[in-house]
Protein backbone atom coordinates (compact mmCIF):
# COMPACT_ATOMS: atom_id res chain seq x y z
CA UNK A 1 0.00 0.00 0.00
CA UNK A 2 1.37 3.73 -0.97
CA UNK A 3 1.00 6.23 2.03
CA UNK A 4 1.11 9.57 0.55
CA UNK A 5 3.59 12.19 2.49
CA UNK A 6 3.62 16.33 2.74
CA UNK A 7 7.33 16.50 2.93
CA UNK A 8 8.60 17.74 6.36
CA UNK A 9 11.19 19.41 7.11
CA UNK A 10 12.32 22.26 10.04
CA UNK A 11 14.26 23.93 7.82
CA UNK A 12 11.33 26.92 8.04
CA UNK A 13 13.09 29.91 6.71
CA UNK A 14 13.90 32.23 9.71
CA UNK A 15 11.45 35.35 9.86
CA UNK A 16 8.50 32.99 9.36
CA UNK A 17 5.05 33.61 10.68
CA UNK A 18 2.98 30.96 12.86
CA UNK A 19 1.19 29.13 10.42
CA UNK A 20 3.28 29.91 7.54
CA UNK A 21 4.21 26.77 4.99
CA UNK A 22 7.71 25.26 5.37
CA UNK A 23 10.31 26.24 2.70
CA UNK A 24 11.93 22.11 2.00
CA UNK A 25 14.27 24.10 -0.80
CA UNK A 26 14.31 25.29 -4.33
CA UNK A 27 11.90 24.17 -7.09
CA UNK A 28 13.48 23.86 -10.72
CA UNK A 29 13.23 27.00 -11.38
CA UNK A 30 15.15 28.34 -8.05
CA UNK A 31 11.55 29.64 -6.30
CA UNK A 32 11.32 28.22 -2.86
CA UNK A 33 9.64 24.86 -2.90
CA UNK A 34 7.41 24.20 0.18
CA UNK A 35 6.18 21.28 1.58
CA UNK A 36 3.28 19.87 0.50
CA UNK A 37 0.47 19.97 2.70
CA UNK A 38 -2.97 17.26 1.62
CA UNK A 39 -5.82 19.08 0.98
CA UNK A 40 -6.99 14.94 -0.09
CA UNK A 41 -4.91 12.10 0.48
CA UNK A 42 -4.23 10.26 -2.93
CA UNK A 43 -5.60 6.73 -2.79
CA UNK A 44 -3.77 3.36 -3.53
CA UNK A 45 -6.44 2.79 -6.62
CA UNK A 46 -5.97 6.31 -7.65
CA UNK A 47 -1.71 5.27 -7.86
CA UNK A 48 -1.44 1.59 -8.37
CA UNK A 49 -2.05 2.45 -12.17
CA UNK A 50 0.69 4.06 -12.66
CA UNK A 51 3.15 1.89 -11.28
CA UNK A 52 6.62 1.53 -12.90
CA UNK A 53 7.27 -2.37 -13.55
CA UNK A 54 10.79 -1.57 -12.48
CA UNK A 55 9.07 -0.97 -9.11
CA UNK A 56 9.02 -4.11 -6.90
CA UNK A 57 9.37 -3.96 -3.24
CA UNK A 58 9.15 -0.88 -0.79
CA UNK A 59 10.07 2.53 -2.17
CA UNK A 60 9.14 6.31 -2.71
CA UNK A 61 9.35 8.95 -5.21
CA UNK A 62 9.56 12.81 -4.95
CA UNK A 63 8.24 15.40 -7.07
CA UNK A 64 7.79 18.55 -7.71
CA UNK A 65 4.75 20.57 -9.06
CA UNK A 66 3.26 24.09 -8.74
CA UNK A 67 0.06 24.55 -7.51
CA UNK A 68 -3.12 25.26 -9.47
CA UNK A 69 -6.93 26.44 -8.88
CA UNK A 70 -9.14 23.74 -7.43
CA UNK A 71 -6.39 22.35 -4.74
CA UNK A 72 -4.21 20.51 -8.09
CA UNK A 73 -0.57 20.63 -9.48
CA UNK A 74 0.64 21.09 -12.46
CA UNK A 75 4.25 20.84 -14.34
CA UNK A 76 5.33 18.19 -12.22
CA UNK A 77 9.22 17.39 -12.02
CA UNK A 78 10.60 14.04 -11.01
CA UNK A 79 13.20 15.35 -7.82
CA UNK A 80 14.19 11.48 -6.40
CA UNK A 81 13.14 7.87 -5.92
CA UNK A 82 14.53 4.89 -3.72
CA UNK A 83 15.73 2.63 -4.53
CA UNK A 84 17.38 4.46 -7.43
CA UNK A 85 16.11 3.38 -10.97
CA UNK A 86 12.83 2.14 -9.57
CA UNK A 87 10.78 4.02 -11.25
CA UNK A 88 8.73 5.25 -8.24
CA UNK A 89 9.30 9.36 -9.22
CA UNK A 90 8.31 8.53 -12.65
CA UNK A 91 4.71 6.47 -10.99
CA UNK A 92 3.95 9.92 -8.73
CA UNK A 93 4.70 12.58 -11.58
CA UNK A 94 2.08 10.25 -13.60
CA UNK A 95 -0.35 9.99 -11.06
CA UNK A 96 -0.01 13.59 -9.74
CA UNK A 97 -2.80 14.80 -12.27
CA UNK A 98 -5.44 13.23 -9.65
CA UNK A 99 -3.61 15.03 -6.08
CA UNK A 100 -5.16 17.73 -4.24
CA UNK A 101 -3.19 19.63 -1.98
CA UNK A 102 -3.48 23.00 0.07
CA UNK A 103 -1.42 26.20 -1.93
CA UNK A 104 1.26 27.51 0.80
CA UNK A 105 0.20 30.01 3.03
CA UNK A 106 3.39 32.70 4.02
CA UNK A 107 1.20 35.43 5.87
CA UNK A 108 -1.72 33.78 6.06
CA UNK A 109 -2.46 34.17 2.52
CA UNK A 110 -2.22 31.37 -0.19
CA UNK A 111 -0.09 31.37 -2.91
CA UNK A 112 -1.53 29.39 -5.49
CA UNK A 113 0.89 29.10 -8.24
CA UNK A 114 4.00 28.34 -5.95
CA UNK A 115 5.67 25.25 -6.03
CA UNK A 116 5.17 22.30 -3.34
CA UNK A 117 7.11 18.55 -2.64
CA UNK A 118 5.36 15.84 -2.86
CA UNK A 119 6.82 12.39 -1.12
CA UNK A 120 4.74 9.11 -1.78
CA UNK A 121 5.99 5.94 0.17
CA UNK A 122 5.49 2.90 -1.20
CA UNK A 123 4.97 -0.58 0.80
CA UNK A 124 6.91 -0.49 4.43
CA UNK A 125 10.31 1.45 3.84
CA UNK A 126 11.75 4.29 6.43
CA UNK A 127 11.41 7.95 5.16
CA UNK A 128 14.97 9.55 3.83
Amino acid sequence: AAAPEGETASAASSGSRAGDSTVVGKAPNGEPLYAAEWYRRPRDAELSPYLSRRALGPGWGLIACRTVADHRVEGCQELGEGPRGSGYAGSVRQAAWQFRVRAPRVGGKELTGTWVSIRITYGNVDSE
